[in-house]
């Protein structure tokens, strides 16, 4: 494994209590459990952004024709009262 860097992190105590409860759950240390979050989550492809899927979503959509009646495509025509 590569030489390790020393960093300096601050984090409100709620969270440091939190993290050393999952790190003792895990049996390991702070720093690998801070190791191992920060590779899964930098790791993470562009498209586990969901704001951006919604992006590319709302560019699909832009390439479909409007509706006249939204309503009856969504439910189709009305039947007419009796």
């Amino acid at each position: 494994m590569a030489r390790m860097r020393r960093i300096q992190v601050v984090i409100d105590p709620e969270l440091d209590d939190r993290l050393e409860r999952e790190a003792a759950t895990r049996r390991m240390s702070k720093s690998a459990l801070i190791r191992l979050c920060l590779a899964r989550e930098l790791s993470r492809e562009p498209d586990d952004n969901v704001l951006l899927a919604l992006l590319e979503l709302s560019k699909e959509a832009a390439d479909v024709e409007p509706f006249d009646d939204i309503d009856a495509f969504l439910y189709g025509p009305l039947e007419a009262e009796s």
